[in-house]
């Protein structure tokens, strides 16, 4: 420790360092929740869609073996959607991980850098 000056000049970058940290996670977290929201409504969609098909094939078939052949093509594309968005679901997941780990891995960075340099400066 030189002075109080010194002292205090590393702990402000130390502080604007963490605050950066923190708003850059904020925004990490913000983007991810918005994507994964974002899958979820689509999902949802889905299962409306599904719902309101079978609705409609239930009203206005008479045939059953016809309306039983509708609702297992309706069951079949529900289905079909639902693997879609779960892969991107997991897609958005893993995008999230590399995203944490890149940001973890800055701030390692950012820290050592700032401790080395206070180091240099004692």
């Amino acid at each position: 420790m030189k002075t109080p000056t010194v002292n205090l000049e590393a702990m402000k970058e130390i502080g604007v360092a963490g605050f950066e940290a923190a708003r850059s996670l904020g925004e990490l977290n913000l983007r991810t929740w918005e994507k994964l929201v974002e899958n979820q409504t689509a999902v949802f969609g889905l299962f409306v869609d599904a719902g309101i098909e079978l609705v409609k094939s239930t009203a206005e078939q008479k045939d059953i073996k016809e309306l039983v052949n509708i609702e297992m093509n309706v069951a079949k594309q529900f289905g079909e959607n639902l693997v879609v968005k779960s892969r991107e679901a997991l897609q958005v997941a893993n995008d999230a991980r590399d995203d944490y780990r890149s940001w973890a891995e800055q701030g390692v960075e950012t820290f050592t850098k700032q401790v080395n340099s206070s180091v240099k400066a004692a």
